[in-house]
């Protein structure tokens, strides 16, 4: 009986042994792929410390350098600003430029009317200015005769004796002088026809001067009023 519960006793003892030996393959396999791992991290952390050396220093050097290309990135900047505010400045007058520009060209047809009237009085003036030239030649065609027949017609005045009335020839001779001057000069040279001077709207026609013309003329007055008007 004893010897039967000792048996017993040593078959669960050899089972639990044989367990542990399995085991301990087990964390002995275990325990090898630890330490490999513990080496590859031990790799890894020394990756990752010269990684964070290697960019600190990038961190420095990207500092310095931005500091050093942000100076002309900010005038670069600030002159993007000025160039921007300018360009409003230039678009605004562009707009107001523009809008003038619509106004001129809604004027024009307006402008193109006005030249038309403007031209129709012209050719109405030049008409009405012809006619009066024409009219005023015929007047100094046919007033010229009659001034050499009334120059002709009038007798030299009569010569007056001095002795005779008792005065010296000192102080008639002046006053005979005056007299009979008109006279001798009207006898002897005809009157000339006034130089008629040209007109600004017709380029062949001679048009009379301003004294001779008598009556009111309505064109002028019309062409006053066009020409001199403001816009």
């Amino acid at each position: 009986m004893l010897t039967q519960v000792q048996l017993i006793i040593e078959i669960i003892l050899s089972f639990f042994l044989f367990l542990g030996i399995i085991y301990s393959f087990y964390l002995s396999r275990v325990l090898s792929h630890l330490k490999r791992d513990r080496a590859s991290l031990l790799s890894l952390v020394e990756k990752l410390q010269s990684s964070v050396t290697s960019a600190e220093e990038g961190v420095e050097k990207l500092r310095v350098a931005g500091e050093v290309s942000g100076r002309p990135l900010s005038r670069m900047i600030e002159q993007a600003k000025a160039s921007g505010s300018e360009l409003d400045s230039m678009a605004s007058k562009a707009d107001s430029v523009a809008d003038r520009l619509q106004e001129v060209l809604t004027r024009v047809p307006n402008q193109e009317r006005r030249l038309e009237r403007l031209l129709l009085e012209v050719e109405d003036a030049q008409e009405e200015l012809a006619k009066d030239l024409a009219t005023l030649q015929s007047y100094n065609l046919h007033s010229t005769p009659e001034v050499h027949q009334i120059s002709e017609e009038t007798p030299p005045p009569e010569s007056i004796d001095s002795t005779e009335h008792g005065l010296s020839d000192s102080w008639i001779a002046p006053e005979a002088e005056a007299s009979t001057a008109p006279h001798l000069t009207a006898s002897t040279n005809p009157p000339a026809p006034t130089p008629a001077k040209r007109s600004k709207f017709a380029d062949h026609v001679e048009a009379p001067p301003p004294g001779s013309l008598t009556r009111a003329r309505p064109y002028l007055k019309a062409l006053n009023r066009t020409f001199l008007k403001e816009p």
